[in-house]
């Protein structure tokens, strides 16, 4: 009995030793074999971003084998980048790898002595322009100003800092609420000065509106289109939230 045992003990281990060595091989074949080596790099969702820019963040040069290539290194530093909200990079076998991303949104400016850190609704830096200069999209020119920040710090695509907290805090409140009904794109201004006294300002300046405190924030912006569909086209004057 303890010689079958041992037997079939040797058996396994042989067993096992040489499925450890064909998956081995077959490891050292796909690492040398020229036909796994990187010909295409294709990116896909982009408008903003060139895909040579997207390509280079990335890390991933043609020629080089397709399994030695990090997906996660690649897709950390691409979303390091400012107009990047998310990434997807994979291997298509046997020679291209797919990058995929979603880019992400300006909803306003804060205007600093370097330029206008364009940001998101979460207050992620996406780039530092000149408004008036700017040749990107067209409606991204409209986006409106913010007031009442001191002092922020910002990294592209980096969320940005600062030490007045509070004001931070209700101003993505505030751009959560308005971009998800798209009232950015009308606004001149959104003051937060006060956090008691939010204020914004619409239709080119013609309509100001005052939200009060930061309570019930997405309330009174939900009822600001009630409001606008009451006062008709064009609306100006004043307005209590």
């Amino acid at each position: 009995k303890k010689s079958i045992k041992l037997k079939r003990k040797q058996k396994k281990q042989i067993t096992g030793l040489t499925l450890i060595i064909i998956v081995a091989a077959l490891i050292v074949i796909m690492l040398l074999t020229p036909g796994f080596d990187i010909k295409e790099i294709n990116v896909y969702g982009n408008s903003v971003v060139k895909n040579e820019d997207i390509i280079k963040s990335s890390g991933i040069v043609k020629g080089v084998n397709i399994f030695s290539v990090s997906l996660k290194s690649a897709r950390d530093n691409i979303e390091e980048m400012g107009y990047i909200e998310s990434v997807k990079v994979k291997r298509n076998l046997p020679s291209s790898i797919d990058i995929e991303v979603v880019e992400a949104a300006g909803v306003a400016y804060i205007v600093t002595k370097n330029g206008n850190v364009m940001i998101t609704a979460d207050g992620r830096c996406i780039d530092l322009v000149n408004i008036s200069e700017n040749k990107k999209d067209e409606e991204q020119k409209q986006l409106p100003v913010i007031r009442g920040i001191k002092s922020i710090k910002y990294k592209i695509g980096g969320k940005i800092k600062s030490e007045e907290s509070e004001k931070l805090d209700v101003l993505f409140e505030c751009l959560k609420e308005f971009s998800k009904y798209g009232y950015v794109f009308d606004m001149e201004y959104i003051d937060v000065s006060d956090v008691e006294d939010v204020r914004f300002s619409y239709n080119q300046g013609k309509l100001k509106v005052s939200m009060g405190s930061r309570e019930k924030i997405p309330y009174k912006v939900e009822c600001f289109g009630p409001i606008l569909e009451a006062i008709g086209e064009n609306p100006e004057g004043f307005i209590d939230l």
